[in-house]
């Protein structure tokens, strides 16, 4: 009877461990490589790393009428300024969702997420 007990013991013991083990392996995944495009007028204007590290890197995006100034750094990617009428886009803050682009209609900019090779986050679903 005593037997039967610890063999018990021994293999939920062995069954907790192991599940702890998998959890914990799963958290510590490197989160993937995020990359944004920015768009100017339907033409790439830029394609790279959605963070820097250091110094933020400006990208001034110049349309017909108006000009967005981008702001990358550690943090993610934001329209910092913009001279169109609503400054919409300035508002909207970081870039946060592959499912919410920053846009900015006056001057015709989007700035989105990448769908990469190795990006296990995808929609589930597409409405026309």
């Amino acid at each position: 009877m005593r037997n039967k007990t610890v063999i018990i013991t021994a293999i939920v013991c062995a069954v907790v461990f192991v599940s702890a083990l998998i959890f914990v392996l799963i958290g510590y995944q490197a989160e993937p490589k995020k990359e944004i495009e920015i768009l100017l007028d339907g033409k790439v204007l830029y394609r790279g790393s959605a963070t820097l590290s250091g110094e933020p890197d400006y990208i001034e995006a110049k349309g017909k009428n108006y000009t967005n100034r981008i702001r990358i750094d550690e943090t993610g990617v934001k329209v910092e300024s913009a001279t169109c009428p609503n400054g919409e886009c300035v508002q909207m803050g970081y870039l946060k969702s592959p499912y919410l682009p920053i846009v900015c209609l006056p001057n015709n900019l989007v700035i989105r997420y990448v769908n990469t090779a190795d990006s296990s986050e995808e929609m589930d679903a597409i409405s026309q």
